[in-house]
C-alpha cells in the first residue's frame, strides 16, 4: 500500500476544506487523479453559497426598500411573495389567520386553525417541541403542515415581544428559503418596532395628553384646542362628529390568555392610522371615544358611515367573542359643541332595545333632543307620569301590555303588523289595546297622546327603566 502524501500546508488546508464534500483520504496517485473533481466540488459549493448570499442580499435590499416606503405587514408579505414565489401566511399572537398571499384564503385559514388546535391541545409532541423553540426562544422553525406541505415559520418581534408569526408554505425548503425567511423576520420585526414607536407617540400625545378629555369637559377655549390639535398633527377641520365604542366590562383578557399583540385602544388607533386618518381618541372604563373630523374623511374620499361599518366589522372579526356597540352623534361646526356631541353619542349607545350595532343620534328623533336638553330626573318624572299605571299593572299581572303599546305605536298603530310581531290574534290584540286605554285612561289612537306615550317609552328604554326582549 502506498504511503499517504504529506502535502504543503496550503494544499493540506484545501484537502481539509474539500473533506466537507466527501471522504478524501488520498494516496498520492488517488490525490492526483481526484484533484480536478475536488476543485470542481469546492468551486460548485462556493458558487452556490455566493449565489445564495447574493440572492439573500437582493431580497433584503428589496424588502428594506419597501419598508422604508412605509408599507404595512400585508403589503410587505405581497412584496416578499413576488421576490420568493413562496406562499405566505400571517397570523397574530394566538395563531389566528390575518392575511395570506399565494395561497387560497380558505386553505390558509384551515392551516391556521390546525396549528392553533395543536398549540391548544398539545396533540403532537414533535411539533410542540418546535413550537416551544418558536414561541419561547423566538427561533425560525420548520414544521409539517400537511402530507403535501411544510411550514417555515418565524416570529415577528417588537420591543422584545412576539407580536405575530409569518410562514412560508411549500413542499420543502432550501437553504435559500431559510436565509430569506430570516431576512423577512428581521425586516418585519423592524417594521413592527417602527409602527409601535409611532403608535406609542400618538397614544402619548393624543390620549395621555388628555386633549380630547379637555375638549369633552370644556376645560380649554376653542382657539387653544385647535392650535394644540394642529401641533400634534390633527387637523380638526370645520365639521365634527363623535363616535363612542362600547366595550364589554369583561373584555380585557389576562396576560396568560392573549387575544392579540395589542390592547383594544391600540388596535382601534392603528385602524385609523393605517388609513392616514389622524384623530383624537380617549379611553374610558367601558368605552373608547373618538372625534371624527368630517373634512379629513372627505379629503381622503372616505364615506364616514361606510368607514364606521367597516371598523365594527374589523373589530368583530378580530374579537369574535366580544359584543361591540357604536353610538354616533350628530354633526356640528363649532368646537364648543364637542361636549354636546359626546353626550349625544353616549345617549345613542344607551338605546339598548335596538338590535342595531350602530346607533345614530339623528335616528332617535324627539327623544334624542329630550335627553340632550333635559335632566335625567325630570325626564324620568315625565315617563313615570305617562306610563307608571301600565308598568305597575304588568308587574302585578306578569303581562306584556307595555311592550304591546310600544310595538303598536312603533309600527304606526298597524294592527296586522303588531299582531304578527307579538304573535297574537287580531282579536287578542284588540282586547289588549282596549285594556291599555282603560288603564292609562287615554285614547292611545289619538296622535298627540300616542306621540307623548312613544316619547316616554323611548326615554324609559334609554334610562334603562324598561327592557323589551
Amino acid at each position: 500500500m502506498q504511503n499517504k502524501v504529506h502535502y504543503p500546508e496550503a494544499l493540506e488546508a484545501f484537502v481539509q476544506m474539500s473533506s466537507n464534500f466527501g471522504n478524501f483520504n488520498y494516496t498520492e496517485k488517488e490525490f492526483e487523479s481526484g484533484l480536478p473533481q475536488m476543485l470542481l466540488n469546492c468551486l460548485d459549493r462556493v458558487l452556490t453559497e455566493k449565489n445564495h448570499l447574493q440572492a439573500a442580499v437582493d431580497f433584503n435590499n428589496e424588502a428594506i426598500g419597501h419598508f422604508l416606503n412605509g408599507v404595512g405587514e400585508a403589503r410587505l408579505a405581497d412584496v416578499c411573495y413576488q421576490l420568493t414565489n413562496n406562499p405566505i401566511i400571517l397570523e397574530d399572537l394566538g395563531f389566528n389567520y390575518l392575511y395570506s398571499v399565494g395561497l387560497d384564503a380558505e386553505l390558509a385559514k384551515q392551516y391556521s386553525n390546525q396549528l392553533k388546535t395543536i398549540v391548544k391541545n398539545n396533540q403532537n409532541k414533535a411539533m410542540q417541541t418546535k413550537l416551544n423553540e418558536l414561541i419561547d426562544n423566538q427561533q425560525v422553525v420548520e414544521m409539517e403542515q400537511s402530507n403535501q406541505h411544510k411550514r417555515l415559520i418565524a416570529p415577528m418581534i417588537s420591543k422584545g415581544k412576539v407580536v405575530g408569526y409569518c410562514s412560508f408554505i411549500k413542499p420543502s425548503f432550501t437553504e435559500l428559503d431559510w436565509l430569506k425567511m430570516k431576512q423577512m423576520h428581521l425586516v418585519g420585526s423592524v417594521s413592527n418596532y417602527n409602527k409601535e414607536s409611532i403608535l406609542d407617540t400618538e397614544l402619548r400625545l393624543n390620549i395621555k395628553g388628555g386633549l380630547l378629555e379637555d375638549m369633552i369637559h370644556n376645560r380649554l377655549n376653542p382657539v387653544v384646542l385647535f392650535k394644540r390639535a394642529r401641533h400634534i398633527g390633527v387637523d380638526l377641520g370645520k365639521e365634527y362628529q363623535f363616535l363612542v365604542l362600547k366595550v364589554d366590562a369583561d373584555f380585557y383578557p389576562s396576560e396568560k390568555e392573549p387575544i392579540g399583540a395589542m390592547n383594544l385602544i391600540e388596535v382601534f388607533s392603528r385602524y385609523f392610522m393605517e388609513r392616514n386618518l389622524n384623530i383624537l381618541i380617549s379611553e374610558g372604563a367601558q368605552n373608547i371615544a373618538a372625534l371624527l373630523p368630517i373634512d379629513m374623511f372627505s379629503k381622503h374620499f372616505i364615506n364616514v358611515d361606510e368607514f364606521i361599518r367597516r371598523l365594527l366589522h374589523f373589530l368583530k372579526e378580530k374579537y369574535p367573542q366580544n359584543p361591540f356597540k357604536i353610538g354616533i352623534s350628530s354633526k356640528a361646526t363649532s368646537l364648543e359643541d364637542i361636549p354636546i356631541l359626546y353626550n349625544e353619542a353616549l345617549i345613542s349607545l344607551n338605546v339598548n332595545n335596538q338590535q342595531k350595532d350602530i346607533m345614530y343620534f339623528d335616528d332617535l328623533g324627539a327623544v334624542g333632543i329630550l335627553f340632550r336638553t333635559g335632566k335625567n330626573e325630570d325626564i324620568r318624572h315625565f315617563c313615570n307620569k305617562m306610563l307608571s299605571k301600565l308598568v305597575e299593572y304588568d308587574r302585578g299581572k306578569e303581562s306584556e301590555l307595555t311592550k304591546t303599546l310600544y310595538i303598536y305605536i312603533k309600527n304606526g298603530q298597524n294592527m296586522c303588523k303588531t299582531a304578527k310581531i307579538m304573535n297574537l290574534s287580531l282579536g287578542g290584540l284588540r282586547y289588549r289595546i282596549q285594556k291599555i286605554g282603560k288603564i292609562l285612561e287615554a285614547d292611545i289612537n289619538d296622535l298627540q297622546t300616542s306621540s307623548q306615550l312613544f316619547l316616554a317609552l323611548q326615554a324609559s328604554i334609554i334610562l334603562g327603566d324598561l327592557h323589551f326582549e
